[in-house]
């Protein structure tokens, strides 16, 4: 009965891993979907952020 108990540790916490290897997959790829989606309804709501190099708010010369 212990080759059992080990077996199903090892496929269990295998199991467990390979679950939450592929919900974080999941949650990463809808998580960029949906980021992409919000940039794009806020550039079109406010207009397209612009990047300025090299000015960080608040720095002083």
């Amino acid at each position: 009965m212990d080759w059992l108990t080990d077996e199903m540790l090892l496929y269990g916490g295998a199991a467990a891993v390979g679950g939450s290897l592929l919900l974080s997959f999941l949650y990463f790829c809808f998580s960029q979907i949906t980021k992409t989606r919000l940039r794009a309804r806020l550039g079109t709501e406010y207009g397209e952020r612009k990047k300025e190099l090299g000015k960080r708010r608040g720095k002083k010369k």
